[in-house]
Protein backbone atom coordinates (compact mmCIF):
# COMPACT_ATOMS: atom_id res chain seq x y z
CA UNK A 1 0.00 0.00 0.00
CA UNK A 2 2.96 2.24 0.87
CA UNK A 3 4.40 1.73 -2.36
CA UNK A 4 1.28 2.33 -4.14
CA UNK A 5 0.64 5.24 -2.38
CA UNK A 6 4.08 6.56 -3.29
CA UNK A 7 4.29 5.58 -6.86
CA UNK A 8 0.96 7.42 -6.89
CA UNK A 9 2.49 10.81 -5.52
CA UNK A 10 4.99 10.57 -8.09
CA UNK A 11 3.29 10.42 -10.99
CA UNK A 12 1.16 13.20 -9.89
CA UNK A 13 4.53 15.28 -9.33
CA UNK A 14 5.64 14.31 -12.26
CA UNK A 15 2.41 15.20 -14.43
CA UNK A 16 2.95 18.80 -12.52
CA UNK A 17 6.93 19.20 -13.10
CA UNK A 18 6.35 18.19 -16.41
CA UNK A 19 3.77 20.82 -17.43
CA UNK A 20 6.09 23.91 -16.43
CA UNK A 21 9.01 25.35 -18.74
CA UNK A 22 11.85 26.60 -16.88
CA UNK A 23 13.38 30.08 -18.33
CA UNK A 24 16.12 32.24 -18.00
CA UNK A 25 16.16 35.38 -19.55
CA UNK A 26 19.76 35.84 -20.78
CA UNK A 27 20.13 39.38 -21.43
CA UNK A 28 19.32 40.15 -17.20
CA UNK A 29 20.33 36.68 -16.35
CA UNK A 30 16.72 36.55 -14.28
CA UNK A 31 14.97 33.34 -14.44
CA UNK A 32 11.06 32.29 -13.93
CA UNK A 33 8.82 29.31 -14.24
CA UNK A 34 5.99 29.44 -16.41
CA UNK A 35 3.36 26.66 -17.31
CA UNK A 36 4.24 25.11 -20.52
CA UNK A 37 1.37 26.75 -22.43
CA UNK A 38 3.16 29.58 -22.82
CA UNK A 39 4.73 30.66 -25.49
CA UNK A 40 7.47 33.94 -25.69
CA UNK A 41 5.97 36.94 -27.73
CA UNK A 42 8.92 39.37 -26.72
CA UNK A 43 12.84 38.34 -25.42
CA UNK A 44 14.50 41.67 -26.21
CA UNK A 45 16.51 43.75 -23.85
CA UNK A 46 13.63 45.74 -23.43
CA UNK A 47 10.96 43.25 -22.43
CA UNK A 48 10.26 40.14 -21.82
CA UNK A 49 6.90 38.73 -22.26
CA UNK A 50 4.88 35.48 -22.88
CA UNK A 51 1.18 34.28 -23.43
CA UNK A 52 -0.40 31.27 -22.07
CA UNK A 53 -4.00 29.86 -21.89
CA UNK A 54 -5.86 33.03 -20.86
CA UNK A 55 -2.83 34.55 -19.37
CA UNK A 56 0.13 36.62 -20.12
CA UNK A 57 3.09 37.87 -18.51
CA UNK A 58 5.07 41.08 -19.30
CA UNK A 59 8.63 41.53 -17.43
CA UNK A 60 10.14 45.22 -18.41
CA UNK A 61 13.47 46.45 -16.98
CA UNK A 62 14.81 50.11 -16.03
CA UNK A 63 17.49 51.50 -14.45
CA UNK A 64 17.91 53.42 -11.47
CA UNK A 65 20.44 52.65 -8.71
CA UNK A 66 19.22 55.39 -6.40
CA UNK A 67 15.69 53.67 -5.74
CA UNK A 68 15.13 51.81 -2.38
CA UNK A 69 12.07 49.47 -1.62
CA UNK A 70 10.29 52.11 -0.37
CA UNK A 71 10.59 54.38 -3.38
CA UNK A 72 9.68 50.64 -5.72
CA UNK A 73 6.63 50.08 -3.74
CA UNK A 74 5.19 53.80 -3.36
CA UNK A 75 6.14 53.80 -7.82
CA UNK A 76 4.53 50.31 -8.33
CA UNK A 77 1.63 51.67 -6.88
CA UNK A 78 1.33 54.52 -8.88
CA UNK A 79 1.73 52.27 -11.94
CA UNK A 80 -1.35 50.41 -10.53
CA UNK A 81 -3.16 53.37 -10.39
CA UNK A 82 -3.02 54.30 -13.48
CA UNK A 83 -4.21 51.67 -14.74
CA UNK A 84 -7.78 52.12 -13.99
CA UNK A 85 -7.79 49.23 -11.32
CA UNK A 86 -11.57 49.36 -9.96
CA UNK A 87 -10.68 46.93 -7.26
CA UNK A 88 -7.47 46.68 -5.29
CA UNK A 89 -7.30 43.16 -3.00
CA UNK A 90 -3.66 43.94 -1.86
CA UNK A 91 -0.73 46.02 -1.85
CA UNK A 92 2.29 44.76 0.04
CA UNK A 93 6.42 44.86 0.01
CA UNK A 94 8.06 41.73 -0.65
CA UNK A 95 11.13 40.29 -0.56
CA UNK A 96 11.82 37.41 -3.47
CA UNK A 97 14.81 35.59 -4.11
CA UNK A 98 17.28 38.79 -3.69
CA UNK A 99 14.93 41.13 -5.27
CA UNK A 100 13.67 43.75 -2.95
CA UNK A 101 10.10 45.53 -3.96
CA UNK A 102 6.02 46.28 -4.04
CA UNK A 103 3.23 44.14 -5.41
CA UNK A 104 -0.64 45.24 -6.39
CA UNK A 105 -3.06 43.15 -7.23
CA UNK A 106 -6.55 43.86 -8.66
CA UNK A 107 -8.80 43.42 -11.45
CA UNK A 108 -10.90 46.30 -13.68
CA UNK A 109 -13.33 45.19 -16.54
CA UNK A 110 -12.78 41.28 -16.04
CA UNK A 111 -9.20 41.35 -16.06
CA UNK A 112 -7.29 40.39 -12.62
CA UNK A 113 -3.55 42.23 -13.03
CA UNK A 114 -0.83 41.26 -10.94
CA UNK A 115 2.10 44.35 -10.34
CA UNK A 116 5.24 43.70 -8.80
CA UNK A 117 8.55 45.94 -8.94
CA UNK A 118 11.50 44.31 -7.85
CA UNK A 119 14.62 45.92 -7.04
CA UNK A 120 18.06 44.11 -7.36
CA UNK A 121 20.17 45.70 -4.17
CA UNK A 122 22.95 44.84 -5.85
CA UNK A 123 22.31 46.52 -9.12
CA UNK A 124 21.41 49.71 -11.10
CA UNK A 125 18.89 47.41 -13.00
CA UNK A 126 14.94 46.59 -11.59
CA UNK A 127 12.04 45.25 -13.12
CA UNK A 128 7.75 45.78 -13.65
CA UNK A 129 6.15 42.36 -13.82
CA UNK A 130 2.75 42.47 -14.84
CA UNK A 131 0.37 39.93 -14.96
CA UNK A 132 -2.89 39.44 -16.43
CA UNK A 133 -5.73 36.65 -16.53
CA UNK A 134 -9.49 36.67 -16.23
CA UNK A 135 -11.06 37.78 -12.94
CA UNK A 136 -12.88 34.70 -12.32
CA UNK A 137 -10.24 31.91 -12.87
CA UNK A 138 -9.03 31.31 -9.49
CA UNK A 139 -6.36 28.86 -11.26
CA UNK A 140 -4.50 31.43 -12.99
CA UNK A 141 -4.56 33.27 -9.55
CA UNK A 142 -2.71 30.52 -8.03
CA UNK A 143 -0.51 29.79 -11.11
CA UNK A 144 0.50 33.69 -11.06
CA UNK A 145 1.57 33.43 -7.75
CA UNK A 146 3.38 30.70 -8.68
CA UNK A 147 5.00 32.73 -11.39
CA UNK A 148 6.03 35.56 -9.07
CA UNK A 149 7.72 33.31 -6.75
CA UNK A 150 9.49 31.68 -9.23
CA UNK A 151 11.46 34.80 -10.11
CA UNK A 152 15.19 34.51 -9.23
CA UNK A 153 18.96 35.88 -10.46
CA UNK A 154 20.68 33.32 -12.10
Amino acid sequence: MKYLLFSVFFFIGSITLSAQQDLVWDAYNIGFTLADDFVETNNSDEEFSADGDGMSISIVPFSNDEIDETDITAFTISIFAEMDITRTDDISMIELNGFLGGYAEGSSDGARLFVMGLIDPNSATNFFVIITFHDDDQNAVDEAINICQSIHKS
